[in-house]
């Protein structure tokens, strides 16, 4: 059986016991959305060769293309991100209005659909009417899960901690020198790390004063080159605030199986792909083996301490596999099929649908002009999916967070 991406247990035993008692409905909905993966193959014998989706699990909406920092590991604006050069005016025009997103929750609802909604981008707080979608969404009974580069996170943590359910905070360095080194500002002088310390100190005070479960504070944390070696010290600075800590192996794909990507997704769907050439990079150049070490010694902390528990994603078991990860884009360690395409919906800035989330080049719909539900199930998304099942993932998958992580 294909390999699937966990929630770690650690969170799942310290922090749903608290969950359940203080929203029943939410901790449900993450749990059957694990439950759903893990069971794909017993609800689907034949594989799923018919294309059709189950119902809705997870939203995906990257908000907004605008973003306050050039990460070097982002395939957006990173070092070779897809969106590096394009008009910074054209990409806010294009972004989907406010009224366009809450037509679509309805009619989400109406579907009878209840699913997760995770809004990223980009950088969610630079898209103006974020609270008011997020209260919306709220009001009708479903979760939201933000991603944010800490950005404005605290002066508006009543809105936080009234709407969302799980806060993932960018946090790439124990200090200011070696975060804002991996994680630097579109202008020279901003400080993230300031503001990421700021949002975590303030959302968990806040937490706190209230007695409450959530949201779920989870900083998402890359190791590169720029960490690695720091990876504990940056676990001990998460571990003051936070409920776990994911850290990615960084998403990555090198130029050999970059064009091969180009080549079957164009034999399959006829035309060429771009997004994927944002992720080309050489992650080659450290110790890689050094991370199975530094993981050893952060699960023996949260043991210590019981509370964080640090999740990998790909969750590796060893030195070697995590050497591979880095240094052979082939490998893929058991994650061969992509479930995620079956329950999840990605949205993109403009309002494109499709169905992954880093590797968005295949649209099956537009949600200014089309219904979801029938996007959702519509002639291109069977069409992807039948090609998905019938020929295997593409060379992009094997380092994406669809797959290997949630």
């Amino acid at each position: 059986m294909a390999t699937r991406s966990r929630i770690s247990p650690g969170l799942l035993i310290r922090q749903m016991a608290a969950a359940l008692s203080d929203d029943r409905a939410t901790s449900f909905r993450f749990m059957r959305y694990q439950a759903t993966k893990e069971t794909f193959n017993l609800r689907h014998p034949l594989g799923a060769k018919h294309g059709k989706g189950d119902a809705v699990q997870l939203i995906g909406l990257r908000i907004t293309d605008m973003c306050n920092l050039r990460c070097h590991t982002c395939g957006q604006w990173g070092d070779q991100g897809y969106l590096c050069g394009q008009s910074l005016r054209e990409l806010k025009q294009r972004e989907v209005p406010i009224e366009v997103y809450k037509r679509l929750v309805d009619q989400v609802v109406e579907a009878g659909w209840s699913p997760i909604w995770y809004i990223w981008g980009g950088e969610p707080m630079l898209y103006g009417g974020l609270f008011e979608l997020m209260h919306y969404i709220t009001e009708r009974g479903m979760p939201v899960s933000l991603v944010s580069n800490g950005t404005r996170i605290a002066e508006n943590a009543e809105d936080i901690l009234a709407t969302c359910k799980i806060l993932h905070v960018s946090l790439d360095g124990p200090t200011a020198e070696i975060h804002n080194a991996q994680r630097p500002g579109a202008s020279a002088s901003y400080d993230n790390f300031a503001d990421v310390q700021s949002a975590l100190e303030t959302i968990s005070r806040r937490k706190a004063e209230k007695g409450l479960a959530f949201p779920y504070l989870i900083p998402l944390s890359c190791l590169s080159q720029y960490n690695a070696d720091v990876a504990v010290d940056l676990y001990r600075f998460a571990n003051q605030y936070a409920d776990a800590q994911i850290f990615y192996l960084t998403w990555w794909i090198d130029q050999v199986s970059a064009q091969a990507h180009s080549e079957d997704f164009e034999r399959r769907f006829g035309f060429a792909p771009e997004t994927h050439h944002g992720w080309v990079g050489d992650w080659k150049d450290f110790d890689h083996g050094v991370i199975f070490d530094k993981f050893e010694q952060m699960r023996a902390l949260s043991n210590e301490t019981q509370r964080c528990p640090p999740m990998m994603m790909p969750n590796l078991k060893n030195r070697e596999q995590i050497q591979r990860y880095y240094t052979d884009h082939t490998a893929t360690f058991g994650y061969d099929q992509c479930v995620s395409i079956y329950m999840t919906l990605e949205i993109d800035s403009n309002g494109d649908v499709g169905l992954c989330r880093d590797y968005h080049d295949y649209v099956i719909g537009n949600i200014k002009t089309d219904a979801i539900a029938e996007i959702w199930n519509g002639p291109a998304a069977l069409k992807f999916r039948r090609s998905i099942s019938e020929q295997g993932i593409m060379p992009a998958c094997r380092r994406c967070c669809g797959l290997m992580g949630f």
